[in-house]
């Protein structure tokens, strides 16, 4: 496995549109950093303990949802082996009608629930600035598309929050799944998101969080 300074990531996206060329910047300018791409449906070949072995962490932006009994318990083995995860933006809509991925992702965004709200400008309170994943950052101002009407579940450790009518309280988090760490951050619609460098800070140190947790 790398080290938290040389990382190799499996960045999965499919089910929804995103500004591609700023998207994929972002992750080029995270230093001692280097990852593949794959696309729903193809991302299922990659879901399983044997493929996934190559990377030091998998980071979901998709909003998939067709999933088999058998693509799921592959998925939950790969979860029970240990294997680091971020989730990010729509990535927490995923499997709107997979009970489990609500438990998996640390929270639930319900169709015909939740709402949703484009270039809201707000403000990121950082949770826990003493945590890895959000270690010496500050508040800071963004703007992005807004989730409101969703939950957190009880149990995750809250690394991010917001004061807005639109948006819901508790908006990034970390928990444990199976063996695995994960961290979810709802952040992240487009190039105003991706370019902002609070944002870009959020994913880096998380993803070199959840390795670093692992090994």
């Amino acid at each position: 496995m790398a080290t938290d300074a040389n990382i190799h990531a499996l960045v999965i996206t499919g089910g929804h549109g995103f500004e591609q060329e700023p998207f994929w910047e972002m992750f080029n300018s995270f230093d001692n950093f280097s990852y593949d791409t794959v696309v729903f449906p193809d991302a299922f070949n990659y879901l399983n303990v044997e493929a996934a072995k190559n990377y030091d962490a998998l980071v979901f932006y998709d909003m998939w949802q067709e999933i088999t009994t058998d693509q799921q318990a592959a998925y939950l083995e790969l979860l029970n082996r240990g294997k680091p995860i971020v989730y990010l933006h729509h990535a927490l809509i995923s499997f709107q009608d997979w009970d489990e991925f609500d438990r998996i992702v640390g929270g639930v965004w319900e169709e015909g629930k939740g709402t949703v709200k484009h270039n809201v400008q707000y403000t990121i309170q950082i949770a826990d600035p003493t945590h890895p994943a959000t270690k010496e950052m500050q508040d800071f101002e963004i703007e992005d598309e807004t989730y409101g009407n969703f939950d957190a579940n009880p149990d995750v450790h809250v690394l991010l929050r917001a004061e807005h009518p639109e948006s819901a309280p508790v908006i990034g988090w970390t928990h444990r799944y199976g063996n695995s760490q994960i961290v979810y951050i709802q952040l992240g619609h487009d190039g105003l998101a991706y370019g902002n460098p609070g944002y870009r800070s959020l994913v880096d140190q998380g993803i070199r969080w959840v390795v670093a947790a692992e090994n």
